[in-house]
């Protein structure tokens, strides 16, 4: 089994630090640091929904567990195209910058390896049908 490291987007970790600091501005100036108690929950689950999220693949299969919701499996040689894409919708990419949308079946799913020429290798490699937009 292969690990594929996942690029975790400081820039987006950024954003919503900065949203949840400006929402909780008057408890911060006012020094209620009780009202902080809900924005810091929110903090910690979004670190570690972000930072629960594995790629790994074998010679069969590219396993996307994200955090919380489960595994996603994805068979090799479904896959049909894979390219980079600025798409944000909600997946298991913790990034904005340097996703992948992978087409396989029917579906696709958005995810942010941290290297993409060796993810998009390793596929070839298993299933060099695959077709690459970079």
């Amino acid at each position: 089994m292969k690990t594929i490291n996942v690029r975790i987007g400081w820039e987006l970790l950024l954003f919503i630090l900065i949203v949840l600091t400006f929402s909780s501005y008057q408890q911060i100036i006012t020094l209620e640091w009780n009202a902080l108690i809900f924005p810091a929950i929110i903090l910690a689950l979004i670190l570690g929904l972000c930072f629960s999220i594995k790629y790994s693949l074998d010679q069969e299969f590219l396993y996307i567990k994200n955090s919380i919701f489960g595994t996603t499996k994805i068979d090799i040689k479904e896959i049909h195209k894979i390219e980079k894409t600025w798409n944000l919708l909600s997946a298991p990419a913790p990034s904005i910058m340097g996703r992948i949308e992978i087409y396989y079946k029917d579906d696709s799913i958005v995810i942010s390896p941290r290297d993409f020429d060796e993810l998009k290798n390793e596929l070839l490699r298993i299933n060099p049908n695959i077709t690459v937009k970079e």
